[in-house]
């Protein structure tokens, strides 16, 4: 498949610019899942050098977007029911493990914070080109979970979430967006996450946070499957 069209980058924030543009590309699937870069070919179109190239693709490796091979290349991380629904399962031991950090040291700051994030989340699946913010939306959803994840005060967690985090997006992004779904299912659960964490009751924060995981794992799992199978 040959790579997409290339906007230039501007010479403003150039490392950034360059991570937010591959980024974008790689939800989108401009970069399917397994594509291969090519460095020189990246630093041309963009005409940039190698090096803000390099160091926005270190910064998708640690996100888990993409993988860097040793004397094979580096590739958009390929999406494998499998490693999907163990990274579901990393997922959802993480946040049970967390809930009871997250009860106790939560600042009324940090849950402005999340009902900010949330209130967001909410308003664009309602936004009348609800079908065209995806990305942001599954962005804010990111988000989200990160910044409760990043209560618990432990930073090798909050790596380890942000890791298996955009495998995930990716994972969502590639089953396709259906708005109802989202509007019907998943924003009573987030509501039902932030509502527990401001009661600061550990056993309903640990309940939303399991149903609202298991569901996204077999909702997701079950459009991967089908999607691969019709694309065999």
């Amino acid at each position: 498949m040959s790579a997409p069209m290339i906007t230039p980058i501007n010479r403003v924030n150039i490392r950034d610019d360059v991570y937010v543009l591959l980024r974008s590309d790689i939800l989108r699937q401009r970069y399917p899942p397994g594509h291969r870069f090519d460095l020189d070919e990246l630093s041309q179109q963009l005409q940039v050098s190698r090096t803000p190239v390099k160091e926005a693709l270190h910064r998708l490796e640690s996100e888990g977007l993409i993988q860097i091979v040793p004397r094979k290349g580096t590739f958009v991380t390929s999406i494998d029911p499998k490693n999907v629904a163990e990274s579901y399962d990393v997922r959802l031991a993480l946040e049970l493990f967390i809930a009871p950090s997250v009860v106790e040291q939560i600042t009324q700051s940090a849950i402005e914070d999340l009902r900010a994030i949330y209130q967001q989340m909410r308003s664009l699946l309602y936004a009348e080109d609800a079908d065209d913010v995806i990305e942001r939306y599954t962005d804010l959803d990111q988000t989200f979970h990160v910044q409760i994840v990043q209560v618990s005060g432990n930073d090798r967690l909050s790596d380890v979430y942000r890791t298996i985090g955009g495998p995930l997006q990716m994972a969502r992004l590639y089953t396709g967006f259906d708005i109802q779904t989202y509007r019907i299912v998943t924003d009573p659960e987030h509501e039902a996450i932030l509502c527990a964490i401001e009661a600061r009751a550990v056993d309903d924060l640990r309940h939303a946070l399991e149903n609202h995981i298991r569901r996204a794992k077999e909702r997701v799992l079950t459009l991967i499957t089908h999607n691969l199978a019709h694309a065999a």
